[in-house]
């Protein structure tokens, strides 16, 4: 048996594994995937102005219910655009940073009915950037030379889960400044939809 056979018999025991707990458990596990569209923004000064532009995310979700409340841990590959454009100057360019991206929410169901559930939410959410790309605007390329890898922000939202679907609309702001030579907190509203297969 190769180790590709392997890997997936493992993968479909544990699957039938916790699916056999969550329906024994009165605080079931539930796993999915996501994704949708962000309206980001990198405000900027120093003779700049910033205005949102659109990029995409990607990833899986786990979530822990405890009645009406529950906890959501997410794992998600995102690419945030900024419009940027030099004050009295005519055009724009874009800033782009691609990051992985952790939110740790806490969640309340205001409606929770079998087939159907209304969401409120918030927590906090650790980025890492993987890499940015302002080389299309080299004035301010200078400005991020010590561009943080690291970056603590915070989400609040609202929901709405039909069966195993879900769709989310998501504020999120930073708490830290992009760079140490530069202050600038990025923002975006987020909308996504997921399917929790389990």
């Amino acid at each position: 048996m190769n180790m590709n056979k392997l890997l997936l018999l493992a993968t479909i025991f544990l699957l039938g594994l916790i699916s056999k707990l969550n329906a024994q458990s009165l605080f079931p596990v539930h796993i999915g995937i996501k994704g949708g569209s962000n309206y980001s923004e990198l405000p900027v000064s120093n003779g700049f102005n910033s205005k949102y532009a659109i990029g995409y995310f990607v990833g899986a979700m786990g979530r822990f219910d405890f009645k009406r409340f529950y906890i959501q841990n997410e794992l998600l590959y995102t690419e945030k655009s900024s419009e940027i454009e030099k004050t009295a100057v005519a055009g724009s360019k874009n800033a782009k940073w691609r990051s992985l991206e952790m939110p740790l929410l806490i969640g309340y169901k205001v409606i929770d009915l079998s087939a159907l559930n209304v969401r409120i939410f918030g927590g906090g959410v650790y980025s890492y950037v993987l890499d940015e790309n302002f080389s299309s605007v080299d004035q301010l390329k200078n400005s991020y030379t010590k561009f943080n890898k690291s970056n603590i922000g915070y989400q609040i939202g609202a929901g709405v889960e039909m069966w195993k679907f879900t769709v989310d609309v998501i504020y999120q702001g930073g708490l830290n400044n992009v760079s140490k030579d530069f202050s600038s907190k990025p923002n975006s509203f987020n909308v996504s939809v997921g399917y929790f297969f389990l």
